[in-house]
Order: structure tokens, then sequence, then C-alpha cells
């Protein structure tokens, strides 16, 4: 049953990021969606305090990658990795959160104009990453 959710999981994270590529794809060709985006893009910044919440979820996703580190490395006290998956897991992980990190603070919808979608959805798949790590290491912790 884990089996098949941890193969759910990987294949969500891949939907979205397939996802993220198609909606700034089709941001730049359609003139519909383009005016879609713009139009969410106002409303978002007229509504909600867009630069907190991005300040807000990077944090917690950085804290959620320290905290899986340091289980990671409890885990491997004396040196040696006892797990090689656990080990991939971490470094796409790691490797997941520094672009997810990168992208929210390095562009802005003036650079894409699906920035906050494609921010949005990067935040998904290290959410989704960080629980699939979490699961495997507390099953490899007991």
């Amino acid at each position: 049953m884990k089996k098949i959710l941890y193969q759910i999981a990987t294949v969500l994270q891949i939907l979205l990021i397939i996802t993220a590529y198609l909606i700034q794809t089709l941001s730049m060709k359609k003139m519909g969606v383009m005016r879609f985006i713009v139009y969410m893009n106002h409303t978002w910044n007229n509504l909600y305090p867009i630069d907190k919440f991005q300040h807000i979820t990077i944090t917690i996703l950085a804290i959620l990658t320290v905290i899986i580190l340091i289980i990671f490395f409890k885990i491997n006290k004396n040196g040696t990795v006892l797990d090689k998956v656990a080990l991939r897991m971490v470094v796409l992980l790691t490797i997941i959160t520094m672009v997810s990190v990168i992208f929210t603070l390095g562009f802005s919808t003036a650079d894409y104009r699906s920035y906050y979608f494609i921010s949005f959805i990067l935040a998904m798949v290290t959410l989704i990453q960080d629980i699939k790590i979490s699961v495997y290491l507390r099953k490899l912790a007991h």
C-alpha cells in the first residue's frame, strides 16, 4: 500500500512539473491563456499579500528540508550511508528545495507571466517530496 502511495506521489510530482511547463509555454503562445494569467496576477496582487506568502512558504520549506536533513544524518550517525534510496531522496529533496527557493526569490511576474503558478507548483512538488522522504525515514528509523 505504501509503495502504491509513493508511486502516486511521484506521478503527481511529475504531472505538476509538466503542468508548470505547459502553463508557461501556453502563456507565451496563446493570447487567451496570457490574458487569464495576467488577470489572475493582478487579482492576486490586489487581494493577497503575495510577498509575505512567498517568504512564509520559502521559510517553511527550508525549515522542513533542514529538519529532514538533521533526521537523515542522525539515522546515519557513524557517517556511513545505510540506505542508498534515502540518500538519493535527500539529495533530490535538497535540489528541489533549492530550485524552488531560487526561482521564487530570483524571478518575478516581469520575468515569467506564470510566475505565481510556477512558484506554487514548485512549492507543492517540494512539499510532496518532504512528505515522501519523511515517511521513508520514519520507516527506516524503526
